[in-house]
């Protein structure tokens, strides 16, 4: 995830601001923007490298831009485009080297993204097109502290993003499409979703790692932030709201492959879809639970030609009666080398279906599914600079009978920055 810059003083702010005008346009004026930025950013550090690697340094910020440009060629709610802006800044200091031993980590996190949103204006979909699109705030989005017990055993308290590490497939993070990041299976369940992009909440997270095996338990806010302003950054805790538990195991079976399973659940009770009390009021239940499972890793390596794939899959479900989607699939694949004289440009596709429960297309006489696909091709054009085509095509948006199936063209710009303070 990243963000927008604001800061007045930075040479390429007014260049980034969006222009009207057609899809062709809008993406000349981006790609000139990149140029003259690309030209402009020798005062500006290098991303870290290996050698300066951001964990080997007491203070470190990172810096990252995305820009997405999207257009609804047809189907959906309607044609039309959008520009979203997604800017962040990463801030670690590692306590232990600061002040001495004993300590832990401190971690910020900054968030900015604009005014613009997409898929509730022009696709309709629900699972999103682009996994950055969100109302416009500036937010304190991540703020924790790390304390390590043993080298195997360590402790997270504070703002934090629970998919960050929960159900984060490494092999899909390239995809646009929000499902690929969290199945929608979990990210859509809660009163505002679990404490993931773009509102965080207050969490204990306990993590123990003993081999090729580890184990993560989370105990979060159930509501992240403040519902009567979503742009805020809130700590409200109530007995009402609850808690969410969180629980995910990890085992790798080789260095490469990696196989996933978790499960959560929410302590407080829910409205049901179609239930009603002895008054006609909604009726109220619990077991707001789900699990999930995925693996991920590489299905291709030709050392010769210097070609790979990595694939991935990955399932999920949640209680039928409380939540719309109750069953979730997911698929993908992403390859390298096999573009002549372009050795690091990657080409992914992936599927993704999220299966409306029968409860919830009885109450909405709701479509059975919404299933996206997505053909993305990233385009390394320096070390700080990479463009992606993106191109998706969803069946039964918002799995809504009334909208016909849609396709999105985009195009992701994105920009990376970082120093480090010896």
């Amino acid at each position: 995830m990243n963000k927008a810059i604001n800061d007045p003083n930075f040479p390429c702010r007014a260049i980034w601001t969006v222009q009207r005008g057609t899809l062709v346009g809008e993406l000349t004026s981006r790609l000139r923007c990149l140029i003259i930025c690309l030209l402009l950013s020798g005062s500006i550090p290098a991303p870290l490298s290996a050698e300066t690697d951001a964990a080997s340094r007491p203070v470190s910020a990172q810096f990252g831009y995305i820009g997405d440009l999207l257009h609804n060629a047809s189907g959906g709610i309607r044609n039309g485009s959008a520009y979203l802006q997604n800017v962040d800044a990463v801030f670690t200091f590692d306590l232990r080297r600061i002040i001495g031993s004993g300590g832990g980590s401190l971690f910020a996190y900054l968030l900015w993204n604009n005014a613009s949103t997409f898929s509730d204006r022009y696709s309709g979909d629900t699972q999103v097109v682009s996994n950055i699109d969100a109302e416009q705030a500036f937010r304190l989005y991540e703020f924790w502290y790390q304390h390590p017990f043993t080298e195997g055993l360590n402790l997270k308290i504070g703002l934090y993003d629970l998919n960050s590490e929960f159900d984060a497939v490494d092999s899909a993070a390239w995809f646009l499409n929000g499902s690929h990041g969290i199945v929608p299976t979990y990210s859509q369940t809660g009163e505002r979703g679990p404490s993931i992009f773009p509102a965080t909440s207050l969490a204990g997270r306990l993590e123990w790692k003993a081999g090729n095996n580890l184990v993560r338990y989370a105990l979060l806010d159930a509501v992240p932030g403040d519902p009567d302003n979503p742009s805020a950054t809130a700590v409200k805790l109530s007995s009402n709201e609850g808690v969410l538990h969180a629980l995910e195991y990890n085992h790798n079976l080789s260095d490469a492959l990696r196989l996933g399973f978790g499960a959560f659940l929410y302590s407080a009770e829910f409205e049901a879809i179609r239930e009603t009390s002895a008054g006609g009021n909604p009726a109220r239940r619990d077991g707001n639970a789900g699990w999930y499972g995925f693996a991920e890793g590489p299905v291709y390596n030709d050392a010769t030609l210097g070609r790979t794939a990595s694939a991935f899959v990955r399932y999920g479900t949640a209680n039928g009666a409380l939540n719309p989607f109750d069953r979730y699939f997911g698929a993908g694949m992403m390859m390298s080398g096999f573009v002549p004289r372009r050795p690091d440009d990657e080409i992914g596709i992936s599927m993704a279906m999220a299966r409306c429960g029968m409860v919830y297309r009885a109450a909405a006489g709701a479509e059975r599914h919404e299933t996206a696909f997505e053909l993305t091709y990233v385009l390394p054009i320096t070390d700080r600079l990479q463009i992606q085509p993106d191109l998706q095509y969803i069946l039964n948006p918002g799995a809504d009978p009334d909208l016909e199936n849609a396709m999105v063209l985009g195009i992701r710009l994105e920009l990376n920055h970082g120093f480090h303070h010896r």
